[in-house]
């Protein structure tokens, strides 16, 4: 397990037999997570940078051959050749523009084109931290759908 805050300040991503990483919604095939949704705006800045630190000091450590499996995708995403919504870090990291950034300008180009929260964010943090009883299948459904954990509408890879 590594601590990977940044989306929220809990974010863990695993890795699983040295070989796959986990990374929940810390980090897509198309892009990184949106830092606003845990404290809002006001603390967007700071957990951008808790990000970067996580994604530079923890994921991008990890050897370039170690496959990123994401939580959800976009349309921007690309379907690995066996089937997946995976990429190696390696290639993650050539071609995603917010992981080559030092630190201010990754947390200017994250915060610059973030997409409206959802509309039912408060009802899937309420859920996801047990304060809100929801029916198992109502909390699978809340967790389908348009990648709305990612920091851009827009691929950030070249």
């Amino acid at each position: 397990m590594l601590h990977t805050p940044g989306h929220t300040s809990g974010m863990t991503s695993y890795l699983v037999d040295e070989r796959v990483l986990l990374t929940g919604d810390g980090l897509f095939t198309e892009s990184v997570a949106r830092p606003d949704l845990e404290d809002g705006d006001e603390g967007a800045a700071d957990a951008a940078r808790l990000l970067y630190e996580s994604l530079t000091e923890r994921v991008l450590s990890l050897p370039d051959e170690t496959v990123v499996a994401p939580a959800h995708f976009s349309d921007s995403a690309e379907v690995a050749a066996d089937g997946s919504y995976t990429a190696t870090l390696g290639d993650l990291a050539d071609s995603m523009d917010a992981l080559s950034l030092p630190e201010e300008e990754f947390v200017e180009f994250i915060l610059a084109d973030m997409p409206p929260r959802p509309s039912n964010h408060g009802q899937i943090i309420e859920t996801n931290l047990g304060r809100q009883d929801t029916p198992d299948h109502v909390a699978f459904e809340l967790e389908l759908g348009p990648n709305n954990c990612a920091a851009s509408r827009d691929s950030l890879t070249q």
